[in-house]
């Protein structure tokens, strides 16, 4: 029977190749593929090289800095990168739209910039074509318009009722018709894989978000063979066939993804930057004010710092009180602003589980959050970024308020300076990829619809097999 399924692929071949136009194509996908390739590579190593300019001239920056008060230093600031990684060729996720560097510096939590979304010009709002589009998108549709007669047609000719005359089982002609529209298309997958893995080789878990992404591509384009298939054989006429398909895609590509964004943004509105920087301030401002003598929590925290180090005076500390008030503002707005960040990403959180709880209506949706996931652009491992780089910003500022309340005589607060030594000692972590597991609810649940999306329409095609 194999032997039987492998012929009756050669001759699906076959008259697609003979049919001339599926043949013109398949060539047309394969460079609009390699264009989309070669064009996301350009826009990677862009953002690649810019971004590894800019941090090599903020870590200059930062070294060169000469002797200088701690509270300066502070504010100088530093810069850290989104890491990015090379998967990131296939499928760019949110990476244009939520920036590449974080600014850090004293008493505020900066969110990231650069992000050339919204720097571009109206004529450059398109969205980039990418290998990952083309296999979301751009797959299905040329697909749809190769194959959508594949079984209609051969109803209509009498060539199907010949072949069961003949002895061929239906699973033998279905399993053959869909090997045939199958098996390209998956070369095509694995050849985009190979490429892509000589390119990330040696990258963060290079292997296993290929896989993971290679698999997830192999059961959407398999799924929609199955759909392709399971119209035709129902469809009494081409049109018929033709037009239940691209209503198919239009709902699955376009329609429900689109929907789902909007419906998920209007249930679970985040709020502004600017208002929520705004409410902060508020917040800040009802728990205390170091520049105000008659403010509570600051006459509280002398009174407890006198009490500490057994002095009547501020004069008399041992240590420098302006240090020590700068460690105690940074504490209060750290964790005003961690709180604001938070309340963000739970409502961003809430817009993905409403995503997700719908996501058995778009396959391609569910394709997109695995591809996201792998290259490690989707939203949990932004926030991963985020996380890391705040910790990386209250360490530092840490640090050089301690070197203030160290180092610094408080009867010459303004005028001192301290050895440049301790900025180029200051600690600055690496910020490091989050691994795949961050994403794992997201990628779980899409998953789980992909093997769904196969499903559904082999049923169907197993219980017409079953007639014979």
């Amino acid at each position: 029977m194999t032997t039987l399924v492998w012929k009756v692929a050669s001759n699906e071949w076959r008259r697609l190749w003979h049919a001339r136009i599926p043949a013109l194509l398949l060539l047309i996908l394969v460079v609009l593929w390699a264009i989309a390739a070669l064009a996301a590579h350009h826009h990677w190593q862009d953002h690649a090289s810019t971004v590894a300019e800019v941090t090599q001239r903020s870590q200059q920056d930062w070294q060169s800095q000469p002797d200088r008060h701690p509270h300066r230093v502070s504010h100088f600031g530093d810069f850290v990168p989104k890491p990015l990684h090379p998967l990131s060729v296939i499928e760019p996720g949110i990476l244009d739209q939520s920036g590449h560097l974080v600014y850090l510096e004293a008493h505020r939590l900066n969110s990231a910039n650069f992000n050339p979304a919204t720097e571009a010009t109206s004529l450059g709002r398109f969205p980039l074509i990418t290998p990952a589009m083309i296999v979301q998108w751009w797959m299905p549709l040329f697909l749809i318009m190769i194959a959508y007669a594949t079984i209609t047609a051969e109803k209509i000719t009498g060539v199907l009722a010949f072949m069961r005359g003949n002895g061929t089982p239906l699973w033998v002609i279905v399993s053959g018709k869909w090997l045939a529209l199958f098996l390209p298309l998956f070369m095509l997958l694995c050849l985009q894989g190979v490429l892509t893995l000589a390119w990330s080789w040696g990258s963060d878990q290079a292997g296993f978000r290929l896989s993971l992404m290679l698999l997830a591509q192999a059961m959407y384009i398999a799924g929609w063979c199955l759909l392709v298939l399971t119209v035709s054989w129902f469809s009494r006429q081409l049109h018929g066939a033709l037009l239940t398909l691209l209503l198919c895609w239009v709902c699955v590509c376009i329609i429900f993804p689109r929907g789902l964004a909007n419906l998920a943004q209007t249930s679970y509105p985040t709020q502004p930057r600017t208002e929520a920087e705004h409410h902060a301030e508020v917040k800040l401002k009802a728990l205390g004010d170091s520049h105000n003598p008659d403010d509570a929590h600051f006459a509280a925290f002398k009174a407890d710092v006198l009490k500490k180090y057994q002095v009547s005076s501020v004069e008399e500390l041992p240590v420098n009180y302006h240090g020590l008030l700068m460690q105690e503002g940074e504490r209060l707005t750290t964790a005003v602003y961690r709180e604001q960040q938070a309340l963000h990403d739970a409502q961003l959180n809430r817009q993905n589980a409403s995503i997700r709880h719908w996501l058995w209506l778009t396959p391609a949706l569910a394709l997109q959050y695995v591809q996201m996931a792998s290259s490690g652009n989707d939203l949990a491992h932004h926030q991963a970024f985020i996380r890391q780089a705040e910790d990386r910003r209250y360490q530092l500022i840490k640090y050089l308020n301690q070197i203030h309340t160290m180092k610094v005589d408080q009867h010459h607060d303004h005028d001192t300076r301290v050895s440049a030594d301790f900025w180029k000692n200051a600690p600055r972590p690496v910020i490091s990829l989050a691994p795949v597991a961050v994403s794992q609810q997201s990628i779980v649940a899409a998953l789980l619809v992909l093997l769904g999306w196969i499903l559904v329409p082999g049923a169907l095609l197993t219980k017409i097999a079953k007639r014979t």
